[in-house]
Order: C-alpha cells, then sequence, then structure tokens
C-alpha cells in the first residue's frame, strides 16, 4: 500500500488578441510508482493494459499542438526501448539539460518521434509559475518523503523505518534494494531514532557528497555507499 501521492496542479491558458486571458484549473491525481510527469511536453505517462500511455496532455496552446497526444503509445526513449515506468523514468532523469529527447510513439498503425531539448529545474519552474505544471507530493503527518533517494521513511518504535520506495530507490541502492519495515539504523555513522533524524541528517549534506546508509532487515545490518544524487526539483512537498 502506497501513503502518499502526486497532485497534478495545471493552468491552461486561452490566448486570443480579442479577449483577455482567462484560465482554467484542472487537479489530478497519480501515484508516483505509476506515472511519469515530463513537463517539457506536458505530458503524463502511466502503465496500462501492461503499455506505458500518455494519460494526460497539459500546459499550453502550444504544447497541446505537440508531436504527443493523448492516448499515444510510448515504445522508446532515447532510442532504446522502454517497457516500465521505472526504464522510462530513468532515461529521461539521465538526460542531459540541453540535450534532445526522443519519445517513439504508437499513435494507432503509426510510428512517430515526439522531440523536446531537456530543461533545467530553474526552466521548468520558471515557466510553471506563467501557468505551467506544478506537482506537489503529499505525505502523512510523521513521515519525511525524499524523492530522489527514493525512501518514504516513517517513525516505529523509536527508530526509523521505511514505509514505501520510490522507483529513483535502484538509482542509489545497487548492492541491495531497501523495502518496507527494514530498519534506518545510521547515515554516515550516525545513529538515527525517527524519520525526522533521519531526513535531517540526509538534508544537511550537499549533492555529491558520500552518503553511507545501515539499514537493519531480519536481524542483518546492510550497507550503501553513494554520491546523494541531485534533487528532485520536480516535486514540491506540501504538509
Amino acid at each position: 500500500m502506497k501513503y502518499f501521492f502526486a497532485t497534478l496542479i495545471v493552468a491552461l491558458l486561452t490566448l486570443n488578441t480579442s479577449y483577455s486571458q482567462e484560465s482554467k484549473r484542472i487537479t489530478r491525481s497519480f501515484s508516483m510508482d505509476d506515472a511519469l510527469i515530463v513537463r517539457e511536453l506536458g505530458a503524463v505517462i502511466v502503465p496500462k493494459n501492461d503499455l506505458l500511455i500518455v494519460e494526460v496532455i497539459l500546459g499550453n496552446h502550444e504544447k497541446e499542438n505537440s508531436d504527443i497526444q493523448k492516448d499515444d503509445h510510448v515504445l522508446m526513449a532515447n532510442g532504446k526501448k522502454v517497457n516500465s515506468i521505472k526504464e522510462l523514468r530513468a532515461q529521461y532523469e539521465h538526460a542531459n539539460v540541453g540535450e534532445e529527447f526522443k519519445v517513439g510513439l504508437k499513435r494507432g498503425e503509426n510510428l512517430m518521434i515526439a522531440k523536446f531539448i531537456k530543461k533545467s529545474e530553474e526552466e521548468l519552474n520558471k515557466e510553471g509559475s506563467r501557468g505551467g505544471m506544478v506537482m506537489r507530493m503529499e505525505k502523512k503527518e510523521g513521515e519525511e518523503v525524499l524523492p530522489a533517494l527514493g525512501l518514504v521513511v516513517g517513525t516505529k518504535n523509536k527508530s526509523a523505518v521505511v514505509i514505501s520506495t520510490l522507483p529513483s530507490v535502484s538509482n542509489n541502492f545497487k548492492s541491495f534494494e531497501p523495502k518496507q519495515g527494514d530498519i534506518l539504523v545510521s547515515i554516515n555513522g550516525k545513529s538515527v531514532s525517527s524519520a525526522e533524524e533521519f531526513s535531517s541528517e540526509y538534508t544537511e549534506l550537499h549533492e555529491g557528497d558520500k552518503v553511507t546508509i545501515v539499514v537493519s532487515r531480519d536481524g542483518k545490518e546492510l550497507k550503501e555507499i553513494f554520491s546523494k544524487p541531485k534533487p528532485m526539483g520536480r516535486m514540491i512537498m506540501k504538509q
């Protein structure tokens, strides 16, 4: 069971020189495990019937007339076949800012490619302030959501415990993958006894800093060492 969800709040602007601008707010909710939001295209992609389908096209008039449409079937990303949201997200997140990103699509019997330039979080957030797409991730009281780390952490019996994991967890944990119920013993040698302590220690680190996390599972300790990933600025925390 997942304890969080993403809410997309989108303003669609009707542009016409003879009329004043009017905006319409549309709210949709998607599980972060089961959706990829490609803000450059204003597209939300979800798994459906074992396929990756464009569920929603959002944004301004220009985006609505782009090369991607609702119900398109996503086949490839940057020349690589993708069969899951996890694979598609990995291709998108690993793409370099400023480079062209290509999405292979099937629409009916036709094959096509939608292209866009990967933008920085600063550029995307600036566009969002002008009527683009904003994503907020909500959380339960007492839980800490760490999107780039890939963990949702809670407190139980004076311990920091893994509540659930996000797809990004596999980007950091290579020797093992955290599971629900795992106890987070320490981070960079400092013991933690609550979700808040764990989150505080983690967020104080800078991007690229060495991170050492020790996890206890069934009485055994597991250790992972990695560099702190870039924050996922697409997610705006709202309590």
